[in-house]
Parts: structure tokens; C-alpha cells; sequence
């Protein structure tokens, strides 16, 4: 035999030449013939090694506190202890284990580490110690690791802990307590390909951080305390397959070039995150994009440009924001778009909203969750209705001239969906009352068209408006009849009574400094005098 396995036994004490079952029994059994031994599920918390030296050996969820035992297994290539009792190490236990390549101590109950602890481990290339009580780490733990390749609640590292280990492939620092990480931190790691910063109440990131990272493919920061990243933080990973930047439920905006130098990223989520608004260039660099994630947001829109250089992306997660509108182009550029969610969002459905439903109606198959709410949140007449059914005529879109030319009326229709659109009514035998409509063509919130439909009657009335039937109405003053007289007179006797006030201030202005003039003047020659008088004084009493 190479290898033994015992699995979910209830050992306590095993001994090299006794092994019992409720079947047999085994006498003078030596371990010498199993190099690798593996048992798991079992309560064991001592091993007999006085014959034997495997050079592989797996104890999983035993009852392990100390190691002492092992102290002596020179030949010992892989120990692996997760889910013991461990509590403390010694800072010489792994002083003769000089062969060991892989040291998994996860899942114990270690609160420190000696800084000379791995010193003799030259041949490490794996090393877990998640999920411990870990709180701080010494400067010079990982200095003899050359070989590390791959590394609990710890609340603070030392600065460049990790620059001396050119050799680490993959570097876990989730689930742990830490607030702030020291700048430069990650100089120095040129072969590591995974960095994992999740579950961490990172509050902040400092803008030198991450130094030169050719080889890195994944990196995951999810479920920090972070409200923005560092515009360089990923300058230095040109190699990025995927970036997991999720359930950060402060971060609400992003850099405008954060995402500048990954020209190989494929996967990128942002969901669960607390983001409003998106520049139009934060996509632009990301060429490889294939998978983009922003569902769970707080997006009220997307700029038209935003995808315009993802021209290979191929899934694209919307659902769940605070989306109102979209402009009717903003999937123009990506041609290969299979897969669209657009699902959980409080769509307005006014006459803007017409362009992506237009869209929507022409590219069904894409929208993977069409079956499940695309549909208008308001105005409340339109609530749950199905975006890719609307109409211009449901939207009151339809905008129509209307010209009295005595008593017939001529109805010319206009561009259904012009930005501003105004109409002006023209009469030879005036109608009572003539209506000036006002079209608002895109309802975009920042227009300043506000409604739907504006009616303007002209009436003898003093300019106001009112409310009624979801209309506005703007009452004016007509352009002829004796009230547009009076007010035109009113108002040329009140421009001229402006102007003679305020020549009349100039004119009292320029008297006021003249008098000034001559009051210093007349004031500076008495003072002339006065001295005059007390220097003769003071001459005559010398």
C-alpha cells in the first residue's frame, strides 16, 4: 500500500502497531508502509510517530491543540490541519519539517504567529491560515517564503509585509477586520495571478497600492465599506481576466478612468453596489468586455456613449436599478449582444421613454427577462404596462398644428417626437379662445419642458397658471386690445422714470465728491497753518 484512509472514525489515540475494528484486529502494524495518511472526521489528538515518517499527512476536523508530535517529521512534504483546536504554535515546531511544501492551519483557533515561525520552511509554496483568530501579523513572518505561491480576523498588516515574496501566485486576504491597508502594500508581487481583499470594513484604499501585477487574472473586493476607489487602483493589470467589485453598499460612484488599463478584462460586476451615475468614458478601454454586471444599483440612466467601445460584450445585467429612461441608442454599438436584463426598474413612460421601446420591440430575443416586469412604473395610468407595446397615440406623442383660417380649421401633423416642439395659432376671424399648444418631445428631467402638454389661451387676464385634467394652463395677456395698450404704456413711463433716477443719483453723486474735494482742500491748508504757528512758538521758546 501506498496510502490509508480513515474516514468519520471515532479514533481518539492511534499508535503505529494498533489499529482495531469491530471486525478485525491489527498486530504489528507498521506505518512505514504508507508514506501518505489521510484521516478524516475523526477526534484524534495524538499520533505515535516512533515508527513511521509519512510524507503526506491529512488530519481534517480532528482534535488537535498542540503540535507538538510533529516536530519532528523531517520527511513530512504536506501537513494539513484545518479544522482543529490549534490555539498556539511554537515558534521551533517547523524547524526540521525543511521538506514541507504545503502547511494548511485554517479553521483553528491561532490568535498570533511568532515572526520566526515559518523561518526554516524555504520549501513552502502553499500556505492557508484562513479562518483563524488571527488579529496582526509581524513584518518579517513571510521573509523565507521564497517559494510561496499561495497564502483572520486580522485588523492590521504592517507595512511591506509581502515584498519579499516574488514567488506568490495567489494572495487571500478576505474575512478579516481590516480597515486600512499601508501604502505599497502590493509592490513587488510580479507573479501573482489571484488577489482576493473581500469582507473586509475597508473604509479606504491609498492611491500607491498596487504595484507592477503583469500576471494577475482575478481579483475580488466585495463587501467592503468603501464609497469610491483610487482612479489608478487597476493601472497596473494589464492582464485582468475579472474583476468581482460587488455589494459594496457605499461605494456610489466610480473614477472616470478607474477602468483605464484593462484592455483583457472579460467579466466585470458591479451589482449590489449603491452606484447613481456612470461617466460615458468609464467603459470605454474595456475592448475584451464580454460580461457586465450592474443589476441591484441605483441608476436613474446611462449615458448614450457609455458602450460604445464594448464591442464584444455579450451579457449585460440592468435589472433592479432606478432606471426611468435610456436613450434609444445606447445598445447601437454592441452587436453582439445576447443576453439583456432590464427588469425591476421604475421606468417613466412619457414621450423620451419611446426610443428604447422602440428597441426593446425590435430586439425581443435579447431581453432575457422580458416575461418578468420591462413594464412602465409611471404615470399611473400606465403602470405595468409593457414598454414594448407602447405607442406615440398612448403617450400622447401625436403632435398636430392647427390653423383657423376663418372658420375651418386646417390640422397639419408635426415630427411625433421632435426635442422642443412649439405650434402658434393664427387667425383672420379669431375663434374663441385661440390655443397655443406646447409639444414636450423628450421628458428628460432636465429639460425645460416639464409636462406632457401645455396649453397657452389667450385671455384678458393677467399671466398665471392652473391645473386641470393633467394639463397646465398659462393665461397671458393678448397682444392687441386696450389692456395690452396700458401695459405697454405702463411700462415705457416706468423705463423712463428708471432712467431719470438714475442720472439723478450720478448728478448727486458727482456734487457730493466736489463738495468733498473742497472740504479737504480748505481742512489741509488750516492744518498747513497750525503747524506753522507751533513751529514759530517752538523757535521762540528756544
Amino acid at each position: 500500500y501506498q496510502s490509508f484512509f480513515i474516514v468519520h472514525a471515532a479514533i481518539y489515540k492511534m499508535k503505529t502497531d494498533q489499529l482495531y475494528n469491530e471486525e478485525d484486529s491489527y498486530n504489528d502494524l507498521s506505518l512505514y508502509l504508507f508514506p501518505s495518511l489521510r484521516v478524516c472526521g475523526s477526534r484524534l489528538f495524538y499520533f505515535n510517530f516512533c515508527l513511521s515518517s509519512p510524507s503526506v499527512l491529512i488530519v481534517p476536523m480532528g482534535a488537535f491543540v498542540t503540535l507538538g508530535v510533529f516536530s519532528e517529521q523531517s520527511n513530512l512534504e504536506q501537513l494539513q490541519l484545518d479544522g482543529n483546536q490549534i490555539a498556539s504554535i511554537s515558534s521551533e515546531l517547523f524547524e526540521a519539517m525543511v521538506n514541507l511544501t504545503e502547511l494548511n492551519l485554517s479553521k483553528n483557533r491561532l490568535s498570533q504567529l511568532d515572526a520566526h515561525v515559518f523561518q526554516s520552511l524555504t520549501k513552502l509554496n502553499y500556505l492557508n491560515l484562513a479562518d483563524n483568530q488571527l488579529r496582526n501579523l509581524p513584518k518579517t513572518l513571510f521573509h523565507n517564503l521564497r517559494q510561496l505561491k499561495s497564502l483572520n480576523q486580522i485588523r492590521e498588516i504592517p507595512p511591506c509585509l509581502f515584498w519579499h515574496l516574488p514567488s506568490l501566485l495567489t494572495l487571500s486576504m478576505s474575512a478579516n477586520q481590516l480597515r486600512y491597508i499601508p501604502s505599497e502594500s502590493f509592490y513587488y508581487l510580479p507573479n501573482l495571478t489571484k488577489l482576493t481583499l473581500y469582507k473586509n470594513p475597508l473604509i479606504s484604499l491609498p492611491y500607491q497600492l498596487m504595484g507592477h501585477m503583469p500576471r494577475l487574472q482575478e481579483l475580488y473586493l466585495y463587501e467592503t465599506n468603501l464609497s469610491t476607489l483610487p482612479w489608478n487602483l487597476f493601472a497596473n493589470m494589464t492582464n485582468l481576466r475579472a474583476l468581482n467589485l460587488y455589494f459594496n453598499n457605499k461605494l456610489t460612484s466610480l473614477p472616470k478612468s478607474l477602468f483605464c488599463c484593462l484592455p483583457n478584462l472579460k467579466k466585470l460586476s458591479l451589482k449590489n453596489n449603491n452606484l447613481r451615475e456612470l461617466d460615458p468614458e468609464l467603459f470605454s478601454k474595456l475592448i475584451s468586455l464580454k460580461i457586465l454586471m450592474l443589476n441591484e444599483n441605483k441608476l436613474e440612466s446611462l449615458p448614450s456613449a457609455i458602450f460604445r467601445n464594448t464591442l464584444r460584450l455579450e451579457i449585460l445585467d440592468l435589472n433592479h436599478n432606478y432606471l426611468m429612461y435610456l436613450p434609444g441608442d445606447v445598445f447601437v454599438h454592441a452587436r453582439v449582444l445576447k443576453d439583456l436584463s432590464l427588469s425591476g426598474n421604475k421606468w417613466n413612460c412619457d414621450c423620451s421613454i419611446m426610443g428604447i421601446a422602440e428597441w426593446i420591440r425590435e430586439n425581443p430575443k435579447l431581453i432575457s427577462d422580458l416575461d418578468k416586469g420591462v413594464t412602465c412604473y409611471e404615470p399611473y395610468r400606465l403602470e405595468n404596462h409593457p414598454l414594448q407595446t407602447l405607442t406615440y397615440e398612448e403617450l400622447h406623442c401625436g403632435v398636430f398644428q392647427t390653423t383657423f383660417i376663418g372658420t375651418n380649421a386646417i390640422t397639419t401633423p408635426v415630427t411625433p417626437n421632435p426635442h422642443y416642439t412649439f405650434i402658434t395659432a393664427t387667425s383672420l376671424l379669431s375663434p374663441t379662445p385661440d390655443h397655443i399648444y406646447l409639444k414636450q418631445g423628450n421628458g428628460n428631467k432636465n429639460d425645460l419642458a416639464f409636462y406632457d402638454t401645455i396649453v397657452l389661451e389667450n385671455e384678458p387676464e393677467i399671466v398665471h397658471n392652473n391645473h386641470y385634467n393633467g394639463w397646465v394652463y398659462l393665461w397671458t395677456v393678448p397682444s392687441t386690445g386696450p389692456y395690452s395698450g396700458f401695459m405697454m404704456a405702463l411700462y415705457i413711463v416706468l423705463s423712463v422714470t428708471g432712467v431719470v433716477l438714475i442720472a439723478a443719483s450720478l448728478y448727486v453723486l458727482f456734487q457730493l465728491h466736489k463738495m468733498m474735494w473742497v472740504l479737504g482742500k480748505v481742512t489741509m491748508g488750516d492744518n498747513q497753518r497750525l503747524m506753522a504757528r507751533r513751529v514759530r512758538s517752538f523757535k521762540v521758546k528756544l
